[in-house]
């Protein structure tokens, strides 16, 4: 059994890409385990979100997705938000209870689409039960065990393991506890530093 943990945020454009890997991953391979860990680019951003041109050039940014385009491109990943910035505290802590549900992979598929495609602001919480109801998962429940407090602690622990796996990037893939993979790369060469 390979065990993999990944250090990602719905956020980050190339963890659109991470999680399209690992997608392809479990589908491909029955004996391997992968559990994500919430990471937050921005965990001070207001609910109502910012803009990337604030801290970085267009230009720059323009630079950086052509490469996240063409590496997202063979997953078929739309990319029309490319400036616009969300808060995502309330959105892993969705997605941490739709793990529990057994829809983890669904609700997070659509948490990227939102972002990337769709371009809305998942800072909101109408946004996060919107991508609930999209997938099927009890939306009074979550909020509930969300606004309780259930996955403060597991959050917390989270931040622990990024110092643990020394995490300076993200989608961070961390195999077996030993071997740290960072650089992505088209899907058969990335395969082959995970597991080769």
């Amino acid at each position: 059994m390979t065990s993999i943990k990944i250090v990602s945020d719905f956020a980050c454009p190339f963890c659109y890409i991470g999680f399209s890997i690992a997608e392809k991953l479990t589908k491909e391979i029955p004996d391997i385990n992968i559990e994500w860990i919430p990471y937050e680019l921005d965990p001070d951003l207001p609910i109502e979100g910012g803009d990337l041109t604030d801290q970085i050039p267009q230009k720059q940014i323009d630079m950086s997705y052509r490469r996240i385009e063409r590496l997202g491109s063979e997953y078929n990943l739309a990319y029309n938000n490319k400036t616009k910035k969300f808060n995502t505290h309330r959105l892993h802590k969705a997605a941490l209870f739709a793990r529990d549900e057994g829809k983890y992979y669904q609700f997070a598929k659509e948490a990227f689409k939102n972002i990337f495609e769709y371009e809305k602001n998942v800072g909101k919480p109408v946004i996060v039960n919107e991508i609930g109801l999209e997938v099927g998962i009890n939306i009074v429940e979550m909020n509930k065990r969300i606004d309780e407090g259930f996955y403060d602690e597991e959050m917390e622990e989270a931040k622990n393991l990024w110092s643990v796996y020394e995490i300076e990037s993200v989608p961070t893939f961390a195999v077996n506890g030993n071997k740290k993979v960072t650089l992505l790369k088209d899907y058969e060469r990335f395969k082959k530093d995970l597991l080769g």
